[in-house]
């Protein structure tokens, strides 16, 4: 009992420590301790006794990140997670040039854009003192850009893919929109990237990537969805209507669409109603997987962004796809998604000029798979 009762204590001290911070100096001036509205229904008068010694065991301040300190003269944007280095003054968009994006990527399509990339860095650099591949030294920066560009490759089948192909392979363009055909992996013919028989054919609904207990703020409201009802779009859907992987980190779930929609358009409507946006605009698609490199933590206490400027692919890895490949079943797509995982990432690591790769730790398996790939490759 006691080194369990000693685990809970270590755990409600280091919750209480990465609140403290945020709001043990917010006193003064323009700074104010405020709530996220978006983790629960609060008040920002709830917070304002974060700011005094002895509150940190009570609710609001006892929950990790619901409040937080905001500096009242500068735009209402809550701070991305923290790592523990300083900012660097090497812009991330002169170490990644145009020339480097176009050998990783010679085949990119709209909206994968280099253009569209640094101007969705910047825009998140102007607003956030946490820099995203701008913290470290040059080496930490090289590191980091390598490790989201090995894993976007990957995730977008090298900037070609902007819908997940089972969902929305081809686009079905007619006057009314666009719209796409749902497909189960044994209905879906690979070789031709074309669904032979929908999943909403003869009444039936799809309802992937929907968590109809999560609603705003907490997520889009979603529900099942069926064929668009016109005699000439049977077996198609409205992209519109769903939240299945889009964009160059394949953003998918309600959950997740609402978050990246609030820092990137301030607004939660714009991907709850629009998610396809995450599919034809850069600012989205490419914005989608800054938002989640930066700050969503998967399940874990860190992010992609810190695993990667503390040393770690595998660590990243864990972050985005650690349920599935961390390890991968045995037989499964997974298995052989890692070492294309691995090798996009061994390119973009090679061309941007990396000294040593990241570790493969934080991923179980993953030290094995690249091993494994060193010894067919030699």
């Amino acid at each position: 009992m006691l080194p369990f009762l000693l685990l809970l204590l270590t755990t409600i001290i280091n919750i209480v420590s990465a609140q403290d911070i945020s709001c043990k100096n917010c006193r003064g001036g323009n700074r104010k301790c405020i709530g996220d509205q978006l983790l629960q229904a609060i008040d920002d008068s709830d917070c304002s006794v974060c700011t005094k010694s002895g509150t940190h065991w009570t609710w609001p301040c006892s929950v990790e990140g619901l409040c937080w300190c905001w500096d009242s003269s500068k735009p209402k944007y809550k701070p991305a997670p923290p790592s523990k280095y300083e900012e660097s003054e090497m812009k991330p968009c002169e170490i990644f040039t145009e020339e480097m994006f176009n050998v990783i990527a010679p085949n990119a399509v709209h909206p994968y854009t280099y253009d569209g990339l640094c101007e969705v860095i910047d825009m998140l650099n102007e607003r956030y003192d946490e820099k995203i591949f701008q913290m470290g030294s040059l080496d930490q920066q090289k590191n980091e850009l390598a490790a989201f560009i090995g894993h976007t490759t990957h995730e977008s089948a090298q900037y070609t893919a902007a819908r997940e192909a089972l969902v929305c392979a081809r686009t079905v363009e007619v006057e009314s929109g666009t719209y796409c055909k749902p497909c189960k992996n044994d209905n879906f013919d690979w070789g031709n990237r074309y669904c032979e028989v929908s999943e909403v054919a003869n009444g039936q609904f799809y309802e992937d990537y929907c968590d109809k207990i999560v609603t705003p703020p907490h997520g889009c409201v979603c529900g099942p969805t069926t064929e668009v009802d016109q005699e000439s779009h049977k077996g198609l859907i409205n992209p519109n209507a769903v939240f299945f992987g889009r964009g160059a980190i394949q953003l998918s779930w309600n959950s997740n669409y609402i978050k990246a929609s609030q820092v990137l358009a301030g607004s939660q409507e714009t991907l709850c109603t629009q998610p396809d946006l995450v599919a034809t605009e850069p600012k989205y698609a490419w914005g989608t997987a800054l938002w989640f490199w930066l700050f969503n933590k998967g399940g874990e206490d860190t992010t992609c962004h810190i695993q990667s400027l503390e040393g770690s692919f595998g660590g990243s890895l864990n972050v985005i796809n650690g349920g599935l490949e961390c390890p991968p079943k045995a037989d499964s797509y997974h298995v052989q998604a890692i070492v294309t995982r691995l090798r996009y990432y061994c390119i973009a690591a090679s061309v941007i000029g990396v000294k040593r790769l990241l570790s493969m730790d934080g991923c179980e398996g993953l030290s094995t798979a690249f091993e494994e790939c060193i010894m067919v490759r030699s």
